[in-house]
C-alpha cells in the first residue's frame, strides 16, 4: 500500500470520527500521529513535531495572557461600558457585534488570526453574554472575519505580496505582472461582501443554540467552583492590564518590524505577572486550553504527511488533468479556488499555496489565460480557512471556546464561504479585465 493511500485513509477516518462524535476530538487527533508513525509514513520526530512547534508555544503563551486579563477588572469594566454605552437602545446589539468584528479584523491584520482571536475571545465572550448576543455565533463571526482579512490593508507581509506573486509569474514565463496595489484592490470588495453578509445574515445561522454557557479561559465548571478569584491590589490590577495590552501592542510591532517571535514577548509579560502576583502558577496552568493543544498538535502532522507522501501533488495533478481540455477562464479559476479551499480545511494553507500556485499559473499560461486570475484563485481559496477547526488554529480556538459540534460548525460556515466564492467569481474578472 502506497504512503499516499495510507494518508488518504487516515484523513478520511479522522473526518468521519470528528463528525460522528463518538470519540473525543482530542483523542482522535492524538491517534493521527500515532498511526502515521506506526505505518512508517512519518518518523517519530516528524509525527510529533506539532507539539514542540512555535505555534503550540505561542498558543500556551496567549492562553496565559488571556488568564492574566481575566484576573483584572478589565472585563467587568468593559461589560459596564458596552451595556451602558454601545449596548443601549434598539440597535445596541448590532453595534456591539460590529465593534467586535472590526476589532478582530484590526488585530488580525496587524498580527495574525490566531493571535487576534486568542486576545479577543475573552473579550468577545464577555460582551456577548452581557449584551444578550448568542455567544457561539459571535465567536464564529469574529473568527471568520479575522481569518479572511489578509491583504485587506497594506501592512505587514501583505506589503510584499505582489513581489512574491510576481516571482511565481516570472518563473513560469508569464508576461503579466501585479502592481503594488493589485492584491488590495482585488481583496477589499470581496472581503466587504463577506463581512457584510456575516454581519447581516450569516451571523444568525452559525448556531441554533448560540446562547449556551461557554466556560471562560478553557476551565471546566468544576475547576471554576474549586477556586476563588484572587483579590488584586490596585497596583496589580493596573499592572495586569498593562501587561496584557502592552504585550499585544508589542507583538504587533515586533511581528511587523522585527523577527522576534510573539511567544518571547508574551513570555516576558507572563514572567512579570507571576513575579508580581497578578496570576499564580496554578491559575496560569488552568488557563491553557489543553484540548486545543492536543487537537492542533495531533492534526498538524497530517499536513506534513500529505506533503511528504505526495498526496497534495496527486490531487493537484488530477485537477490539472481534468482541466486539460477546458478553455473557459471561469471554470478553470473556479475549480482551482474550490479545490484549494477544500484541501486547506485539512492542511496548512501555506502547503496548499506552495503546491497549487505554480500549477495554477502553468495551467493558465498553457490555456492562454491571465495567470493572475488563477494564481489569486489559489491564494484566496487556500486562505478561506473557515469550514473546519482543522483549517487553522484560530478556528480551532473558536470551535473549543464555543462548544460547537462538528456538523453545526461546518453547516454554519457554508453560507459565508459560498458568498465569498461568488464575490470572487464576480469581481476578479472585472478587476483584471478578463471578461
Amino acid at each position: 500500500m502506497s504512503q499516499s493511500l495510507i494518508v488518504a485513509i487516515i484523513l478520511i477516518v479522522m473526518i468521519v470520527s470528528f463528525f460522528a462524535g463518538y470519540i473525543p476530538m482530542a483523542a482522535t487527533a492524538l491517534a493521527v500521529p500515532m498511526f502515521l508513525q506506526i505505518t512508517g509514513v512519518l518518523s517519530f520526530k516528524d509525527a510529533w513535531a506539532g507539539f514542540s512547534s512555535s505555534t503550540v508555544i505561542s498558543l500556551v503563551v496567549l492562553f496565559i495572557l488571556g488568564g492574566i486579563l481575566n484576573q483584572t477588572t478589565f472585563l467587568e469594566d468593559l461589560k459596564q461600558f458596552v451595556v451602558t454605552k454601545l449596548g443601549a437602545g434598539a440597535k445596541g446589539k448590532r453595534r456591539v457585534l460590529l465593534a467586535a468584528m472590526l476589532m478582530s479584523v484590526v488585530f488580525s491584520t496587524f498580527a495574525s488570526p490566531v493571535s487576534a482571536m486568542a486576545i479577543m475571545l475573552p473579550i468577545v465572550v464577555a460582551i456577548a453574554k452581557d449584551t444578550g448576543l448568542p455567544v457561539k455565533n459571535t465567536i464564529k463571526a469574529c473568527t471568520d472575519v479575522a481569518c479572511s482579512s489578509n491583504n485587506v490593508l497594506p501592512v505587514g507581509p501583505a506589503l510584499t505580496a505582489y513581489i512574491t506573486f510576481n516571482g511565481y509569474l516570472e518563473a513560469a514565463g508569464a508576461t503579466e505582472r501585479f502592481r503594488f496595489a493589485d492584491p488590495f484592490l482585488a481583496k477589499v470588495p470581496i472581503f466587504l461582501v463577506f463581512f457584510l453578509y456575516i454581519y447581516f445574515i450569516g451571523f444568525k445561522h452559525y448556531a441554533k443554540n448560540g446562547d449556551v454557557k461557554v466556560p471562560e479561559a478553557g476551565e471546566s465548571a468544576a475547576k471554576k467552583a474549586d477556586r476563588k478569584k484572587a483579590e488584586l491590589t490596585p497596583f496589580q490590577n493596573k499592572l495586569g492590564k498593562i501587561l496584557f495590552f502592552g504585550s499585544a501592542a508589542a507583538m504587533i510591532i515586533t511581528s511587523t518590524f522585527t523577527s522576534i517571535d510573539l511567544y518571547i514577548v508574551g513570555g516576558i509579560a507572563i514572567l512579570i505577572a507571576l513575579a508580581a502576583g497578578v496570576i499564580n502558577q496554578k491559575e496560569a496552568i488552568r488557563t491553557i486550553r489543553w484540548e486545543t493543544i492536543f487537537i492542533y498538535g495531533g492534526t498538524v502532522s497530517l499536513s506534513t504527511a500529505m506533503n511528504d507522501s505526495g498526496l497534495n501533488e496527486i490531487i493537484a495533478t488530477g485537477i490539472s488533468s481534468i482541466l486539460g481540455g477546458v478553455t473557459n477562464v471561469y471554470i478553470v479559476a473556479g475549480v482551482f479556488f474550490l479545490t484549494s479551499f477544500i484541501v486547506t480545511q485539512f492542511t496548512s494553507n501555506r502547503t496548499v499555496g506552495a503546491v497549487f500556485r505554480p500549477l495554477s499559473i502553468a495551467a493558465a499560461v498553457g490555456l492562454g489565460m491571465d495567470p493572475r486570475f488563477t494564481l489569486l484563485a489559489i491564494h484566496y481559496g487556500s486562505s478561506l480557512s473557515n469550514l473546519t477547526p482543522m483549517a487553522t488554529s484560530a478556528q480551532l480556538l473558536a470551535f473549543n471556546e464555543g462548544g460547537f459540534k462538528m456538523k453545526e460548525f461546518v453547516l454554519g460556515s457554508i453560507g459565508p464561504a459560498l458568498i465569498y466564492f461568488i464575490a470572487f467569481m464576480v469581481w476578479f474578472p472585472i478587476n483584471f479585465s478578463v471578461l
